[in-house]
């Protein structure tokens, strides 16, 4: 592919080819014409590249369960940040597995 100009490239397409022109202008063997072309469609890939990221970010579902313990879809957000639950929210089973990461940690650290 030796110039980009379609929307229909996919990501790993475009990522390959930014591979390439880096390569090839890390080779100093690239005159400035083309230096400076190679550059504009690395710029022009790197562009579909976030495209097809936040594309794929806006897809992403999370799984989350309401109060009465009931999953439910909802839209990703990448502003919110997932918090721990404290120990009430936890069902038995995921207090047990918590408390048995921590001694397991508490255990590495140990020094005598």
């Amino acid at each position: 592919m030796s110039s980009v100009t379609n929307q229909e490239t996919s990501f790993e397409q475009a990522m390959e080819r930014l591979e390439e022109i880096v390569s090839a202008m890390e080779s100093d063997r690239m005159p400035l014409d083309e230096m400076v072309t190679s550059y504009e469609e690395g710029m022009t890939l790197l562009q579909i590249c976030r495209q097809r990221i936040e594309h794929a970010r806006q897809r992403i579902e999370t799984i989350g369960l309401t109060a009465d313990g009931k999953g439910e879809l909802t839209a990703f957000d990448p502003t919110k940040v997932a918090e721990p639950a404290d120990d009430k929210t936890k069902t038995p089973a995921r207090r047990r597995i918590a408390k048995a990461e921590t001694e397991q940690i508490s255990d590495d650290i140990r020094l005598f």
